[in-house]
């Protein structure tokens, strides 16, 4: 007998940056379009995981606390929308330029990471973090040009994101991440809901069409 794998699939690369304020389960507002994302680091969980001793066995129960992902977040360029809604910062008195002032809201964060089957067959993966905060103002680094080798200002920040009431998994209970796969016929319906500002919530099905008024998507409707 033959092992059978089942079908072989990578994924490679992080797009579509979107920020937004998840209100409810089924409505959220004030959607950012993200530029400049270069990369999501691995965002490690550091909740307390408690080991029950019974019967001389040192962990016959373990016990973990509410999930909470500490990681970073680096970016190209900060837009001024991503700036003030995200990061926290102010705008100057000139109007010019922007300042940390230690206030980091808390915001829904999705980005999509594209790829494809063996056979391939198109396939996405969209990773959905319901509660991200910034947790330090973001910091960049600068060197010198060469004539050989000048070198792009990159901006990281460290993040933390944990679960929300407004966002859980069937079976009712919370998360701090969530990774939503998707093949062939479904990936341009998502992509296309996604480039016209759509997040991707809990009963999402590909077909549903968001509407965007004023930058909030405020309203869903699936089609037929």
């Amino acid at each position: 007998m033959v092992f059978q794998y089942s079908d072989r699939t990578m994924f490679h690369g992080n797009q579509r940056l979107l920020i937004a304020q998840l209100d409810s389960k089924t409505k959220y507002s004030d959607v950012i379009k993200g530029t400049g994302l270069v990369s999501v680091s691995a965002m490690s969980d550091e909740a307390n995981v408690t080991n029950i001793a019974a019967d001389d066995v040192p962990d016959h129960a373990t016990i973990a606390g509410a999930s909470l992902l500490k990681g970073t977040l680096n970016f190209l360029q900060l837009d001024p929308d991503l700036r003030v809604k995200f990061f926290g910062q102010d705008e100057t008195q000139n109007g010019k330029g922007y300042a940390s002032v230690g206030q980091y809201p808390q915001r829904l964060v999705q980005y999509a990471t594209l790829g494809t089957k063996r056979d391939g067959t198109r396939a996405l993966l969209v990773t959905v973090y319901p509660n991200m905060s910034v947790t330090s103002k973001p910091s960049k680094s600068t060197t010198t040009d060469s004539s050989e080798t000048p070198t792009a200002v990159q901006w990281e920040a460290a993040v933390q994101a944990s679960g929300s009431d407004f966002y859980t998994t069937k079976k009712g209970l919370k998360s701090a991440e969530f990774e939503y796969l998707f093949s062939g016929d479904e990936v341009q319906k998502v992509l296309d809901y996604i480039d016209n500002g759509g997040i991707i919530l809990p009963d999402y099905v590909p077909g549903t069409t968001t509407v965007l008024a004023n930058s909030q998507a405020t309203s869903t409707t699936r089609s037929a």
